[in-house]
Formats: structure tokens, C-alpha cells, sequence
């Protein structure tokens, strides 16, 4: 028989209060995505008491004149025409309740972490909406790819189509004077490989500067690269088009997309949800009310937002040409 000397060990069933297990108070990360069509689209209010609708409008353009005028004839007035868009804000609400016992027992801080839940749903909200909008225009918008996968060409026509029809790259912020090129991770590793002449492979064997002036960037869904008249920026947050690995590329000109909010009353601005707080509010009652008169609610969270989203050229009514190319392409990455 074995001596022992250790008469109690971790594993003995005697020691019925021994604590097995120590419980962390913060959680692990989270896997979030980052909102990036927020930044692609003109910023616009309506102030407080005047309704819920927005209204632009936009004058047509004469065209040249090329008929010589008669002498000392007196012409005819030129007939000025406009069109008009129309938008109406919603209000978007959700929120996050606790009882008073789970406050007080709960392991975790509680209203910090139930915020950081809400805001990140908040922040996916107003990205997705955006989205939304923008794909729902996407066929008077659509450019089919050259080839079956993503290639500058493909950038570069859609750079060439817009600027043949007078859209002007971004002219602020981050994309000031390029196209803003939104792009799934997948379709950008198909770009960064494109192998064609003139293809981003092509042209990164003639950096002679990589250190200090690097074609290809690996930035957390980030800015890949600037090539074809485009800023091309990753989003994990594209509509996946029908058809096997197919996403969708976003290329933007300058206010192809408009985003409206009520005054005082807009979403927060976020695009990095792990450095940057979507704006949730915070109830901790004081004593009890009339809607909790046993006092049992301990604590809520919430936000509630009002704002919509539009394309500003192109539809009907407003009329003209797309301001923006989208472009569905297949990935060789599963």
C-alpha cells in the first residue's frame, strides 16, 4: 500500500465547501462587426416641430446653346424645371430590463455589459438599414464584374462610369477625394491577388517604396488599398448577393446616399463598436413608482433613435443618373 502523507486532497469528497471554480467578472470578447456605410452618405436634420418628412429638391440643368440669337430680336425666356425627393424618419427603440435581485447578485456589471450589448445592436441597426435603402436601388445601380472574380478593372470601370456622367468622388472625411469602395474580406482577397496586367499583384512588383508607401494595407477591416480612383475599405456587413460566395461592392460618389435624423434625436456615429459608444440610456430607479410599485425592476437600458436613409439620386422622382455602381461578384474563398 502506497504511503500518503497528504490526508485531504482537491479531489476529496469530504470538503463539501471547497470553491472548484473561480468566476471571472468580465466576459471574453465578442466578435463584432464594424459599420461602415454611415460614413459614405450626406448628413442631413430635421429640426424639432416640423413634422416627419424631409424634402429636397434639385434643379435640371439647362443644356448648350448652339443656335446663334437674331440681331436685335429680343428671345424667349428659358422655362426653369426642378424635381423633388421625399424621406420620412422612423423611430427605432429596443431595451434591456433586470430585476432588482439579479442587480444585486449578478457577478458582472451588470449595466455596463447589457450597454455594451444594446449599443453594439444599435450601432448594426443604423448600418443595416443603410444598407438596406442602398440595395433596394441596387439594379439601377448594378455593373456587372469583367471577369467572375473582383479585379481593379472592375474598380476602374466603375470610377470611369461615374465620372462619365459628372459624379464627383467624396469631397470629405476619411474618402475625401476618392471613391469609396465597400468591400466584403473575401472579394478584397480576390482584388489584392488579382494576377491580370495592371491587377494590384501586377502593380505591387513596381513599389520600389513598400515600407513607407505600401500598395496593400492589412488594417482590421480597414482600408486595403488605394488603386482605381477608389479608397477600398473592407465591411463584413455587405448584402450577400444570390449565387454561390457572392457579395456585393459598394462604389460611392459624392452624396449618392443621404442619412436624415430628427434634431436631438439621431443614432450615434460609431464605426469601431470596441473603441467607440453608441449612445444607450440608463435607468436605475429611485425608490418606487407607479409602474413598478413593488420595486422590483433594478435596472434598464435603451435606446431610442430616430433617423432614416435615402439615395438622393436616381429613383423615381428625383430623377438622374445613380451616383454610386454596385457590383456582385463570387469569391474563391468559401
Amino acid at each position: 500500500m502506497a504511503y500518503s502523507p497528504a490526508g485531504n486532497l482537491t479531489s476529496s469528497s469530504g470538503l463539501a465547501h471547497y470553491a472548484t471554480v473561480y468566476y471571472k467578472r468580465r466576459g471574453l470578447d465578442r466578435l463584432q462587426k464594424k459599420f461602415r456605410f454611415n460614413a459614405v452618405t450626406m448628413k442631413d436634420m430635421i429640426p424639432k416641430q416640423n413634422g416627419r418628412t424631409v424634402q429636397w429638391f434639385r434643379y435640371n440643368n439647362f443644356g448648350a446653346v448652339t443656335t446663334p440669337a437674331t440681331e436685335g430680336t429680343v428671345g424667349t425666356s428659358q422655362a426653369v424645371t426642378s424635381n423633388v425627393l421625399q424621406a420620412v424618419v422612423s423611430q427605432y427603440t429596443a431595451f434591456i430590463s433586470a430585476s432588482d435581485l439579479l442587480v444585486d447578485t449578478l457577478i458582472d456589471p451588470l449595466v455596463v455589459n447589457f450597454s455594451e450589448l444594446l449599443g453594439y445592436q444599435g450601432g448594426l441597426t443604423v448600418d443595416t438599414i443603410t444598407r438596406n435603402v442602398i440595395d433596394a436601388q441596387s439594379v439601377g445601380m448594378n455593373q456587372a464584374p469583367l471577369a467572375t472574380y473582383l479585379k481593379v478593372a472592375d474598380l476602374r470601370a466603375a470610377r470611369h462610369r461615374l465620372q462619365a456622367v459628372d459624379v464627383e468622388p467624396m469631397d470629405s472625411g476619411e474618402y475625401s477625394g476618392w471613391f469609396a469602395a465597400l468591400a466584403h474580406p473575401f472579394a478584397t482577397f480576390d482584388l489584392v491577388n488579382d494576377p491580370a496586367a495592371g491587377g494590384l499583384a501586377d502593380i505591387v512588383k513596381y513599389n520600389t517604396n513598400v515600407a513607407a508607401s505600401p500598395l496593400v494595407k492589412y488594417e482590421d477591416r480597414g482600408t486595403v488599398t488605394h488603386v482605381g480612383g477608389c479608397r477600398v475599405v473592407e465591411s463584413t456587413n455587405v448584402f450577400t448577393a444570390s449565387g454561390p460566395n457572392t457579395y456585393r461592392v459598394y462604389v460611392v460618389g459624392k452624396n449618392a446616399f443621404g442619412t436624415v435624423d430628427l434634431e436631438g434625436r439621431g443614432p450615434s456615429q460609431i464605426t469601431d463598436p470596441s473603441t467607440e459608444r453608441f449612445k444607450i440610456r440608463t435607468i436605475i430607479p429611485k425608490g418606487d413608482n407607479i409602474a413598478d410599485p413593488e420595486g422590483v425592476i433594478g435596472a434598464a437600458v435603451s435606446y431610442n433613435f430616430v433617423f432614416t436613409a435615402v439615395v438622393l439620386q436616381g429613383p423615381a422622382g428625383i430623377g438622374g443618373p445613380y451616383r454610386a455602381k454596385t457590383i456582385d461578384v463570387q469569391s474563391t474563398l468559401g
